[in-house]
């Protein structure tokens, strides 16, 4: 398809309705509606995205091929719970084994003031904040309370997507 007639018809909608994108977008659907040659020339450039999307929806609706097997779908990756109690400490800025009492049992807080990831996913009451430790040159830290919610809901988002088929 030549781009001249595209481009032919894009001046005249633009004439016809006066300067504004709007109207000529919508009189170069409505003349596509009724001309093949615009409608070809329009979407030409965009041909395989359309046709790529066109078979991600058959697939969605469950359109299948006789005698074709599609490729498994992939699992999401795995995050044991350990894992996942690791990183959300490390964010958190506190252990796991919730360090900052000297007696094992944890106070709630890691060194930093921050929550710990068990108080984070066994829903404990927030620690009051208190002024972190800064050393020399550090970034200034994020609110404990800042922190422990963007860990709850980096935690939920995680939980959701993994339920997902």
């Amino acid at each position: 398809m030549s781009d001249s007639y595209l481009d032919g018809k894009v001046r005249e909608a633009l004439l016809t309705a006066k300067g504004s994108r709007s109207l000529a977008q919508a009189t170069l659907m409505k003349w596509a509606a009724g001309d093949d040659r615009l409608l070809k020339a329009m979407a030409q450039p965009f041909l395989k995205a359309i046709s790529g999307a066109a078979i991600v929806a058959a697939i969605k609706r469950g359109v299948s091929v006789p005698g074709l097997s599609l490729p498994p779908a992939k699992a999401p990756p795995k995050l044991s719970q350990t894992d996942l109690m690791q990183v959300l400490s490390q964010l958190g800025g506190g252990d796991v084994a919730g360090e900052g009492r000297g007696d094992g049992r944890g106070d709630g807080r890691g060194a930093g003031g921050g929550l710990s990831a068990a108080d984070i996913l066994g829903g404990a009451p927030a620690a009051k904040p208190t002024a972190p430790q800064r050393r020399p040159g550090a970034a200034k830290p994020t609110a404990p309370a800042d922190q422990a919610s963007t860990i709850r809901t980096l935690a939920a988002v995680y939980a959701r997507n993994r339920k997902r088929p």
